[in-house]
């Protein structure tokens, strides 16, 4: 047991949790040992069961199992009203449906993802005379029908236990565990077993959610999204500033990213101005409230949310963030709001700074900034400015300027700000111009790439082409 326990802690430090499970794409059909899918991959179907009384909200309830818990099938009763099995449905959920009749088979027969789960050989015979030949689950012992998937219920216990019902069938037939975690040994330790035997047979599962063994459901989420808030679940360690850094607080008006895993569309799509100048609140199914404050989405994906922080969130509180991708909701998390951490734009191809020379020519290995020049360089999350700001419009001309003041040293000495504030008909982006200081006594006079740093830790390291290689920037606010 200890061994296998090893072994599980070791799965899921390595591979953080189970894989992306994609949508069920029937028809579905049975092949030996293993049900496939239209492509004919091997299909393994990850589910819980669910009682029609207890869903508030079907849509929602079956977006977070398909999106935030990682699972792909659920098995409720046939005499589920249309409207909650056509809910699991459009969130690429396979249904199994328990018990029914004509009625039932010929209303869902027809749908690629919907399995009837039969007992006795009436209901079979019935089923099968009305054309139905794709795979059901059989609750019984083996038939002669190919098209089985046999189901059984299973109880928890001592380790190969909850595999007792499939004895004589396991790498011959399909099988699936009905109700999964319902009764037996009511530990910790049974249900990680339980899931660890369902993972090496290759065995699809159903999870009993109520009156079973408390826990089933969390352990079911650790183990398919190797995290107790659910698959998709916000972290404070994966939000950044869109320029790019460390982990961040959030910043009124600035641009932020937010890292998630499938809360957007599987392609990335980008946000535009509608008529009224304004970006989108909601793009592709994606918002993201802010203290319930809707923020502007400039881009969504499966794996980061990039948006402009609403400049009514006031520095020195907390400010709850969720996420909702297709109505479905992720967990609420409290960031702390502060005046201002700013970051430099930088092209990560090279770990350059983005930046402008006085001549206007991009700064770079071939052409660095003389000593004495102003360069401007570009940024985010510099804080609110003078006058009033509309969140997820550009800003106006003339630019508006921050209201904390701006410094840049060189070599540690102090360099001419000659501006800070917004880029005019830009979201979020800050720029700064500088003036260099005069040349150093004893620099080389050769060019040299240099690092752009802030002591404070604020800024991510990125490099700037000068001719010196003793030059450091810096931008810190002055809070």
């Amino acid at each position: 047991m200890h061994s296998r326990l090893l072994l599980l802690l070791w799965a899921a430090h390595l591979y953080g949790h189970a894989p992306v499970l994609p949508p069920v794409a029937g028809p579905l059909t049975v092949q030996g040992s293993r049900l496939l899918d239209r492509a004919g991959t091997p299909v393994v179907l990850r589910g819980i069961n669910v009682q029609p009384a207890d869903l508030k909200d079907p849509a929602v309830t079956f977006g977070i199992i398909r999106v935030r818990w990682n699972l792909n099938a659920v098995r409720m009763p046939a005499s589920a009203e249309a409207s909650i099995i056509d809910a699991a449905l459009a969130n690429n959920l396979a249904v199994v449906l328990v018990g029914g009749g004509e009625a039932e088979w010929r209303q869902w027969g027809g749908n690629a993802r919907v399995l009837f789960e039969i007992v006795g050989a009436g209901p079979l015979a019935a089923l099968r005379a009305m054309g139905l030949d794709g795979p059901v689950i059989w609750m019984g012992p083996e038939i002669g029908d190919p098209q089985v998937v046999y189901g059984a219920r299973t109880d928890l216990g001592d380790s190969g236990k909850v595999l007792e019902p499939f004895r004589g069938l396991l790498g011959r037939r399909p099988v699936m565990a009905t109700e999964w975690g319902a009764g037996g040994a009511c530990s910790e330790v049974a249900l990680v077993l339980a899931l660890l035997d369902f993972e090496n047979q290759g065995i699809s599962s159903m999870a009993t959610t109520s009156g079973g063994c408390e826990g089933t459901e969390q352990a079911v989420i650790q183990w398919m999204t190797g995290d107790p808030g659910g698959f998709g679940s916000l972290r404070a360690q994966a939000i950044a500033n869109a320029a790019g850094g460390p982990a961040s607080p959030l910043v009124p008006g600035a641009l932020m990213a937010l890292f998630v895993e499938q809360l957007g569309p599987e392609r990335g799509v980008s946000g535009g101005f509608d008529p009224q100048g304004r970006l989108p609140l909601e793009l592709q199914g994606t918002r993201v409230l802010l203290n319930g404050v809707p923020a502007p989405v400039l881009f969504t994906s499966a794996f980061q949310i990039n948006i402009q922080v609403p400049f009514e969130l006031r520095p020195g509180t907390l400010a709850n963030l969720q996420v909702f991708g297709r109505q479905v909701p992720s967990n609420l998390l409290p960031v702390p709001v502060i005046e201002a951490a700013p970051e430099l734009f930088q092209d990560f191809s090279n770990g350059h700074v983005v930046a402008t020379n006085q001549d206007g020519g991009r700064n770079g290995a071939g052409s660095p900034a003389p000593f004495g020049t102003i360069v401007v360089l570009y940024g985010t999350g510099g804080g609110l400015t003078n006058g009033s700001r509309i969140t997820g419009t550009a800003a106006p001309a003339p630019h508006p300027v921050l209201l904390a003041p701006s410094t840049v040293a060189v070599a540690g000495r102090a360099a001419e700000v000659l501006f800070a504030g917004e880029v005019p008909g830009f979201v979020g982006l800050v720029q700064i111009n500088v003036r260099l200081p005069q040349a150093i006594e004893g620099a080389p006079a050769s060019p040299r790439t240099v690092p752009v740093v802030n002591p404070a830790q604020l800024l991510s390291p990125a490099e700037i082409n000068l001719p010196s290689s003793a030059i450091h920037f810096s931008w810190t606010p002055l809070l």
